[in-house]
């Protein structure tokens, strides 16, 4: 299981979101970001893509 708080990216934002793989809490990165926080496809650089990446962490559950 993997997870990503939307703080640790930077924003004032409680959402945790929790996933399978990397890929999917990116999807759901996205999504909530779009859809929350009025973000764009070109919000997402590769900088942004990267250090979203960067903070996902892996449970040891």
């Amino acid at each position: 299981m993997f997870s990503l708080k939307c703080s640790d990216a930077g924003f004032d934002c409680k959402k945790m979101i929790t996933g399978n793989s990397k890929e999917e809490i990116m999807t759901w990165v996205m999504d909530h970001g779009k859809r929350d926080h009025n973000l764009t496809d070109n919000d997402f650089s590769p900088e942004l893509v990267n250090k979203i990446q960067s903070l996902i962490t892996e449970s040891k559950e």
